[in-house]
């Protein structure tokens, strides 16, 4: 199942307060228990996780200013996402280089060829320069489904 087919307009925050790598990643997770996505029980395990993954190799692609975190947890159930846009930038992974857009991916600990695919996918559409532009423009949340929606229709 790809990243676009598991995001929700509730999973997409746009233009959040958060600065930084944790408050990003705690923000992300904190959406995901809003949209009842992961139980709360599971959210400072999820923020652990994902935050334990990146110290150990950055997940950002710097050079088109993204960032896609991920993890595995035990107990969960699927592979649950969730979409960070900011057109002043989410966190640095190296100075004077801003994140603006952040795909969060948590998986179960056994979704083996799932995790990668989703990885996979939102990295790949994600390539594209007018598809950032058009999600860093969008005011709501329908806007970045749709955009998304084109998009990944018309990619190979």
């Amino acid at each position: 199942m790809s990243f676009v087919s598991r995001l929700r307009p509730e999973l997409i925050a746009i233009a959040p307060p958060w600065r930084g790598f944790q408050d990003t990643i705690g923000g992300l997770v904190d959406t995901l228990v809003g949209a009842r996505a992961i139980p709360e029980a599971q959210r400072a395990e999820a923020v652990r996780a994902v935050v334990a993954r990146e110290a150990e190799a950055s997940t950002a692609v710097l050079d088109i200013g993204i960032g896609v975190p991920h993890a595995r947890l035990a107990g969960l159930g699927k592979t649950v996402v969730a979409l960070g846009l900011s057109p002043d930038g989410l966190y640095e992974p190296v100075p004077t280089v801003p994140i603006r857009i952040v795909g969060l991916v948590l998986s179960p600990s056994d979704a083996g060829n799932d995790h990668l695919q989703t990885l996979a996918g939102i990295a790949t559409l994600l390539r594209s320069e007018p598809l950032r532009e058009t999600l860093l423009r969008a005011s709501e949340p329908a806007a970045v489904m749709k955009a998304l929606g084109r998009h990944s229709r018309s990619a190979p």
